[in-house]
């Protein structure tokens, strides 16, 4: 005769064995990067933190290289995708560096290096449209005046413009009201 076992099954969660992601990366991030390597770490994963969410829009920062034996006043490498977006971030290189250091607590970045990458795609740069037209609210009776006016007119384009231009009014009308 087989003695039966049985088994206790436990109705509670268990999680001791569940780590961090970061926590199990960073010591491997660590060993690739080099002594340097929290400091390049910490800016790529918050960047948009350092800087502010306008910046981490159309940046991405790459690394940072220090002189031989120091470990401060380092020069980040920032990419951006045109020249327009470079002499913005030239302009405001000043205000980065601090926010940068301020977040370290000590004169880690001392320059930025701006490289233009054309192929360089900013996804966030139509969040403002997006915004826009979910703020656009007409009502059905609004729609249909809308279409009754544009009714007549034969050009699609134009008309598909007007509608859209109705939308508009009927909205900041609405904006202005409250």
């Amino acid at each position: 005769m087989k003695k039966e076992t049985k088994i206790l099954v436990s109705e509670e969660r268990k999680t001791h064995d569940l780590q961090s992601v970061s926590r199990t990366i960073l010591p491997f991030a660590k060993n690739i990067l080099g002594r340097k390597g929290f400091v390049e770490i910490d800016i790529i994963a918050n960047w948009g933190e350092i800087v502010g969410e306008e910046l981490a829009d159309y940046t991405v920062p790459q690394q940072i290289e220090f002189k031989r034996g120091l470990k401060a006043n380092g020069t980040l490498k920032v990419e951006v995708p045109s020249g327009a977006f470079a002499l913005e971030l030239q302009h405001r290189e000043k205000i980065v560096l601090e926010k940068i250091n301020a977040y370290f607590g000590y004169n880690a970045v001392g320059a930025l290096r701006i490289i233009q990458n054309s192929s360089l795609k900013i996804d966030k740069n139509d969040k403002y449209n997006q915004d826009r037209k979910q703020k656009t609210i007409v009502s059905q009776e609004e729609e249909n005046y809308i279409k009754d006016l544009s009714e007549d007119i034969k050009n699609s384009k134009l008309k598909e413009v007007l509608i859209k231009l109705g939308h508009s009014v009927i909205t900041n009308n609405k904006d202005e009201k409250k």
